[in-house]
């Protein structure tokens, strides 16, 4: 059984560049013989293509859409992140606004990272104004108060890791690069919202009771203000 196993396993020698008869190993360096040859010819081809090649298998117009979509709300995440910055100054403590300034940077790079791929696709970066607040995929929400702003950015962030992770699928293996781009933003996004959940829902997971945070205090504030309850338990 092993022997037919063998036998029936085995490379055809054509496949490794018609050279080798049976028994004998085929040069390395033959291997992918004609398909190399054809990536030549079509290399040749189309060269004001650039980068889109046309070994590319997704559907260009559909990928710089998304990347149009997602460029602009990392522009709409940066704003609000910053307005954020500023507006806590007099609301909570310098650590909190260093959170938000973080974010803000890492939607920064998001942008740029999409706008680039956008332009090797052949379409144009969503950086205008109009076209930011037209093809955002989440309004901006600033809010007044610091609980609200973190909430606020909480939702977004999650609606945000939904999005990618449907453009990930999307993307599959017809388009490595821009598969990869997303791969690295959501991570980030990952992070961006565990850290906000952090701060308004810290649990101990060995009592599965809430840690004495800034949360029961944002929670006072608000209802002294007359603001209604909102926050649920974060999920375990």
């Amino acid at each position: 059984m092993a022997d037919q196993w063998h036998r029936q396993s085995a490379p055809e020698p054509e496949r490794l560049g018609g050279t080798a008869t049976r028994g004998q190993t085929a040069s390395p360096e033959l291997i992918w013989q004609e398909r190399l040859q054809k990536m030549m010819q079509d290399a040749e081809q189309n060269l004001p293509d650039g980068a889109l090649t046309a070994g590319y298998k997704a559907d260009p117009r559909e990928i710089v859409a998304l990347l149009q979509r997602a460029q602009a709300g990392e522009w709409s995440s940066f704003l609000q992140y910053w307005h954020h910055f500023f507006m806590a100054s007099d609301l909570a403590s310098a650590e909190i606004r260093e959170v938000f300034k973080d974010h803000a940077e890492d939607e920064y790079e998001h942008a740029r990272m999409f706008g680039e791929r956008i332009q090797q696709l052949g379409g144009v970066p969503c950086d205008k104004p109009e076209d930011i607040a037209h093809f955002s995929p989440m309004p901006t929400e600033y809010n007044h108060d610091l609980r609200s702003m973190l909430e606020a950015d909480l939702i977004g962030e999650r609606q945000t890791i939904d999005f990618y992770e449907e453009i990930i699928r999307t993307c599959g293996f017809a388009d490595n690069a821009t598969r990869r781009l997303f791969e690295h933003a959501l991570e980030e996004e990952v992070q961006h919202a565990d850290e906000l959940a952090t701060i308004l829902f810290a649990y101990d997971a060995s009592t599965g009771k809430q840690i004495p945070t800034m949360h029961e205090e944002l929670v006072k504030i608000a209802q002294e203000r007359g603001q209604p309850q909102k926050m649920a338990r974060r999920a375990s």
